[in-house]
């Protein structure tokens, strides 16, 4: 009686524990789901976004990562520390939750754990040898995923230090292999002997997607054989020609067969020229009367899109201080000496102070951008001839240059040449020409739509408001009958 109550009572002490594969799909869901996560913020981090979330710069908008402010300071910390090697988190991580749903035993061991931060950290030092040339512990690598990271421009500097680029490779290389081999199950003995199995593999698969496309060519070549045999001429001695007399001929009746496409020349016309009649009827303009006149530019259109939608005084003053904080918050101090607005771009002339090394400003250019509200923008340092850096922001809407406004610029008027063009505007708004006297060769290019054509009847009619017909000969040509149909005649 003891006994049993003893047995009973060992039964009630021991708890109900769930089963071990339900302990595996707990365990693989949720590193599942902390790899998404991860996967998600990396994929979805924006340049400079971390950053301005730490320093807490005014005006910023609101976290564009998919998860949130988490998402963009998780990003960022793994972009810093590892660069792109971060993506290898997610990849081992949904791996090992995988494999918590297989029958194969998980286990965790402190050797694999060290294996695997040992592959992450080469990757990235490789990463780093490869981008060699821009720092990486700027935000213009770091913040894009490239590079290293600090983890990986520290061992990388330190190897190519002793090594050479050259011996830091073979290390950095040798060490990634030896990182996997210890981590996951993959012989290098195996893949070596299995290579022509999977060579004969992928060649089966190539035939077998194109079979049809080799038996054509194959087939073309055969005929292009067979009629350049037939179109060579046979010459045949008298032997031959008695030897073939005893052959009976027989008549071959040709089968109804459905009739080929008749392929018949194109007439092409050859135009007949009289040399009295086109003299006659061609007229070329002399010009050498006093009575002609240039045009006057007045007869042009002006702007048809109305007055520009530009920033008044006050917000370019906004902008500018909303600039020179952003870069206060990044360790540079300056002041916004000029800004000078453009029918395209708005150009802020930022003065460091001194021991300020340009390139810093130059790799901030994303998170300006983002404090700025700007889709992007370039950065100009140091201008030419000036102590400051030039800070190219995009106009909320672009400005429309007429030609009526740049022929009647002083720019224009004064110009000598009788070959002078009327380009537009540059990016401080003032007035831009070109003389075509001094280019031996003039290349317009562009996606369609991008106003080639708008360029080039821009220069003609430049040089009809500056030259007489007698002054200057222009010989224009088509080979579409497209672009110049409007001067014809």
């Amino acid at each position: 009686m003891g006994a049993t109550t003893s047995a009973k009572r060992g039964e009630a002490r021991r708890a109900p524990s769930p089963p071990s594969h339900i302990q595996r799909e707990v365990i693989g869901v949720s590193l599942i789901a902390l790899s998404l996560l991860m996967l998600l913020s990396l994929l979805s981090f924006v340049p400079g976004e971390a950053k301005m979330l730490a320093t807490g710069v005014p005006d910023a908008d609101p976290p564009r990562n998919l998860i949130g402010s988490f998402g963009a300071l998780l990003a960022g910390g793994f972009f810093f520390g590892i660069g792109g090697a971060a993506y290898l988190f997610p990849v081992l991580l949904g791996r090992l939750g995988v494999r918590c749903f297989s029958q194969v035993p998980v286990s965790l061991t402190l050797r694999t754990a060290a294996s695997s931060l040992a592959a992450v950290i080469l990757l990235g030092a490789f990463l780093h040898l490869e981008t060699t040339g821009v720092p990486t512990l700027t935000s213009g690598m770091i913040s894009r995923g490239m590079g290293g990271g600090v983890v990986g421009q520290t061992i990388a500097e330190g190897l190519r230090a002793v090594f050479a680029g050259t011996g830091a490779h073979i290390l950095i290389i040798t060490g990634f292999l030896v990182s996997l081999l210890l981590t996951t199950p993959l012989s290098l003995a195996e893949a070596v002997r299995r290579m022509p199995e999977h060579w004969a593999t992928l060649r089966e698969g190539v035939s077998a997607v194109m079979p049809e496309r080799s038996i054509e060519v194959e087939k073309e070549v055969g005929n292009r054989r067979l009629r350049a045999r037939s179109s060579k001429p046979v010459a045949v001695t008298r032997g031959e020609e008695s030897a073939t007399d005893g052959i009976e001929q027989l008549e071959l009746t040709p089968t109804q067969t459905s009739p080929g496409p008749i392929i018949q020349p194109f007439p092409v016309a050859i135009p007949t020229w009289d040399a009295q009649t086109t003299e006659s009827e061609v007229v070329v303009p002399t010009a050498e009367s006093e009575n002609y006149q240039l045009p006057d530019a007045e007869i042009l259109l002006s702007d048809p899109s109305g007055p520009m939608d530009r920033m008044s005084d006050e917000e370019l003053k906004a902008q500018s201080e909303i600039l020179s904080r952003a870069l206060l918050s990044f360790g540079i101090e300056g002041i916004v000496t000029e800004v000078r607005p453009g029918p395209v771009v708005t150009m802020y002339e930022f003065e460091p102070g001194p021991g300020t090394k340009v390139a810093r400003i130059v790799n901030l250019a994303d998170d300006l951008a983002l404090a700025l509200k700007a889709t992007s923008l370039r950065i100009v340092a140091p201008l030419p001839g000036k102590s400051v850096v030039g800070i190219e922001v995009p106009n909320r809407s672009r400005e429309t240059v007429s030609l009526k406004e740049v022929v009647m610029s002083e720019a224009f008027r004064r110009a000598r040449s009788r070959l002078t063009l009327a380009l537009g505007k540059d990016i401080f708004g003032a007035p831009s020409t070109a003389d075509l006297k001094t280019m031996p060769h003039l290349l317009v290019a562009g996606a369609t739509g991008a106003g080639k054509s708008v360029s080039l009847n821009t220069m003609l009619l430049s040089i009809l408001f500056s030259a007489k017909p007698s002054e200057v000969k222009l010989l224009l040509i088509d080979p579409k009958m497209l672009e110049f149909q409007s001067y014809e005649g």
